[in-house]
């Protein structure tokens, strides 16, 4: 049998260890992105936030995936 297709967002992060379903592949992309242009248009932040937030998430998952790995093995 064959595994389910993961969400683009896990295949474009290369997450090994990490299993998210696309509700919180939408979670963590569009959400992030929805925030950063939230504070934004609120000037609680400057606009370079915008595309560097959803960056900031994408790592933190990333790391989040490589201590998940480590700690397994």
């Amino acid at each position: 049998m064959s595994r389910p297709k993961r969400p683009w967002y896990s295949r474009a992060l290369r997450l090994r260890n990490l299993y998210l379903s696309h509700a919180w592949c939408v979670v963590f992309f569009e959400g992030s992105i929805a925030l950063g242009l939230l504070m934004a248009l609120t000037e609680l932040v400057s606009w370079w936030v915008v595309p560097v937030l959803p960056l900031a998430v994408a790592a933190m998952v990333k790391l989040n995936d490589f201590i998940a790995g480590t700690v397994d093995r």
